[in-house]
């Protein structure tokens, strides 16, 4: 192909990519105006949080990764007075206005609570009460927050 076809092919794909981006800045407003929708959680989640997620743990940890991308999500939108759940195998986040609760049950793992707690303060989340339990090989996390 000569140059003159290459440039306009290629101004025609900005022009394209240009028209996606609106649009999809169109969704994202739509979205943030309705306010949170629960996640699902049973297809592979190829957002920013699940990226951050995966970058940030080591190792696979579900519980973890999952409390990422619900309190992501949670924080984006404006908060709504009435209750929502979220589920997963591992966490239960339930919402009502700005107070939500956090249950999370894992396998036992060095650091879990650690990476939880970072979650809460780099999403301003204040912690009203906290109770940890450990056996041989799980803990269990029941947190309650602003």
């Amino acid at each position: 192909a000569d140059k003159s076809t290459i440039v306009d092919e290629a101004v025609k794909h900005i022009q394209t990519l240009e028209k996606t981006l609106q649009k999809l800045q169109k969704q994202k407003l739509d979205r943030l105006q309705e306010g949170p929708n629960p996640i699902d959680l049973g297809h592979q989640d190829t957002s920013r949080e699940a990226f951050m997620a995966d970058q940030v743990l080591s190792g696979n940890d579900a519980a973890a990764k999952d409390l990422i991308i619900k309190s992501n999500s949670v924080t984006v939108a404006q908060p709504r007075l009435q209750f929502q759940t979220w589920t997963s195998s591992n966490v239960v986040l339930n919402i009502c206005g700005k107070e939500a609760q956090i249950s999370v049950c894992s396998p036992k793992k060095p650091g879990l609570f650690t990476s939880v707690c970072c979650i809460l303060e780099k999403h301003y989340l204040e912690v009203i009460s906290a109770h940890v339990s450990s056996q041989s090989n799980r803990s269990i996390f029941m947190i309650q927050a602003h």
